[in-house]
């Protein structure tokens, strides 16, 4: 088996260049790597079989030249990567992902700004650290668990699209002026993403209770509703006492399910 070669900036290790190569990794699992951080040789750059990442002043993907420091306009090495594995638009759904691209292009405080995550300590992230600086230590030796970061984004964002596209097929109701939605899952994840990218996103959304055999009634923030004042329901199991969610005894019908919540609903 051929060996690959995988060449990236010395000095600083940064998340831009360790996730792009773990997506290498991932994408071309039966396939072997060796990485040097040192600067590519012209020749090096004219190859399509030598992948050249976050350096280089080029963005090639015909030749595996995989650089955005030549533009702002240019998205950050592991995007540009994972456009080329085939992988964007389905990474890009991953909450950090435009962050983290932002963060490596315009630095962590206009990033913060950008997309509401007050200050910068947000970008301080330990185990981040911990992950880069092991790939500067001992480079070959992080590789197979960079491999494993790279399957694990993958799969999570695979996962992440699945319920997204669970969400967009779920019941929409309207409960006394309040966009609600119904999902017959256990699963919570993508709600946020989904909302994101939802024109008329819902304020409440009831799905199937993971620890019991009744209902989740959940409310997100800003929406006119508190479950804590149905909490005295005889249907009701328990309610938060800070009203954002509430769980039902049972599988109850959902017209009766509907005739619950309205009673949450604070909006007159």
């Amino acid at each position: 088996m051929n060996t690959q070669l995988i060449i990236t900036h010395p000095g600083g290790v940064h998340f831009d260049e360790v996730t792009a190569i773990s997506l290498i990794l991932a994408a071309h699992y039966d396939a072997e790597f060796r990485v040097e951080r040192r600067e590519p040789l012209p020749v090096e750059l004219d190859n399509p079989e030598v992948w050249v990442i976050d350096i280089g002043n080029r963005h090639e993907p015909e030749k595996r030249n995989f650089d955005h420091h030549q533009s702002l306009d240019c998205p950050a090495a592991f995007v540009l990567v994972a456009e080329y594995l085939g992988l964007k638009e389905t990474l890009s759904l991953l909450p950090w992902w435009s962050f983290k691209d932002a963060v490596d292009r315009f630095g962590p405080v206009i990033a913060s700004d950008k997309y509401h995550a007050g200050d910068d300590l947000v970008n301080r992230n330990p185990v981040e650290n911990w992950l880069v600086s092991r790939f500067a230590a001992k480079t070959q030796a992080s590789l197979p668990m960079l491999k494993s970061f790279g399957m694990y984004t993958i799969e999570d964002a695979r996962k992440l699209k699945r319920q997204i596209d669970f969400w967009k097929t779920s019941r929409r109701v309207d409960i006394n002026g309040v966009p609600a939605m119904i999902g017959e899952t256990m699963e919570s994840a993508g709600l946020e993403e989904f909302r994101r990218l939802d024109e008329n996103p819902p304020y409440i959304v009831i799905s199937l209770d993971r620890r019991g055999t009744g209902w989740r009634l959940y409310r997100f923030d800003g929406a006119p509703v508190d479950f804590s004042l149905i909490s005295d329901s005889p249907e009701i199991e328990y309610a938060h006492k800070n009203g954002f969610i509430a769980k039902t005894k049972e599988r109850l019908p959902i017209e009766k399910l509907i005739e619950i919540v309205s009673q949450a609903i604070t909006r007159v």
